[in-house]
């Protein structure tokens, strides 16, 4: 098995564009980092979310999740960890109030050279673990329930915040997530949709799950005024979607 990536492996694939943004080159492919802000039901923001953009020799874009697919595990690792690393340089440099989400691929969360690289890096940059949530989805959750549940137990002693991504699109189950004891649970789409159809029973549940075990509740996909109103009627505290802001680019305000 390929070693996981380390710090100094990872810096040399970093570029910058005209605006100072860091960006990096990968298998012939350029990666760049635009981020979503969450928000909360105040309208204050309570962070951003980090989003991978990809894009092809010929300047067109390409889903990162299909290039995730096409990669082997090693490689799946390399292109996840330079993303972090990308990332948090933006970030950094962006000096953004709130904290950062970041997702992660399962099989890196199953390293042991990843939490050492963070908390090598975190320190450079000015941040902190406490500001830092790592996502990671429920679907995953599934294939290697024990073995994940023990790398994120890790992450959080460290000082990270652990989300569970796009809950609900699959049977979830409570039990795994009472175990977990997840710092945010962001609820899919679909169970938003779901609820504007009528059909709040699904939701309603998921929200009390998230109630008795303390965590804070995130739905995701709002992209319209009533849908908006809709959550906030049922006391969801962090909101997420295109009618509250689209992911962007992050102005650079202090070169690093």
């Amino acid at each position: 098995m390929r070693p996981s990536p380390s710090l100094h492996s990872l810096l040399p694939a970093l570029l910058r564009d005209e605006a100072g943004r860091y960006c990096a080159a990968f298998a012939g492919y350029r990666l760049h980092s635009v981020f979503q802000p969450l928000y909360y039901r105040s309208g204050s923001v309570f962070g951003h979310e980090a989003l991978l953009r990809v894009t092809a020799a010929d300047d067109k874009p390409l889903r990162p999740d299909l290039l995730f697919a096409s990669l082997d595990e090693a490689d799946a690792r390399q292109l996840d960890s330079l993303a972090l690393v990308m990332h948090l340089h933006n970030f950094a440099q962006a000096r953004c109030e709130g904290c950062l989400s970041l997702n992660v691929q399962a099989a890196s969360l199953l390293q042991d050279g990843l939490l050492p690289l963070l908390q090598q890096l975190l320190p450079a940059l000015g941040l902190a673990a406490d500001g830092v949530v790592l996502e990671v989805l429920e679907y995953e959750l599934e294939h290697s329930p024990l073995q994940l549940a023990g790398s994120l137990r890790r992450f959080s002693e460290a000082g990270f915040g652990i989300a569970i991504d796009d809950f609900g699109a699959t049977a979830s189950s409570h039990g795994r997530t009472r175990a977990l004891n997840p710092d945010i649970i962001k609820f899919d789409r679909s169970m938003l949709l779901d609820q504007q159809l009528g059909d709040g029973g699904r939701l309603a549940s998921e929200l009390q799950l998230a109630w008795q075990i303390g965590c804070r509740s995130v739905v995701c996909g709002v992209e319209t005024t009533e849908q908006f109103a809709a959550m906030q009627a049922l006391g969801l505290e962090l909101y997420q979607g295109y009618h509250l802001g689209r992911p962007a680019l992050l102005a650079v305000r202090e070169l690093l």
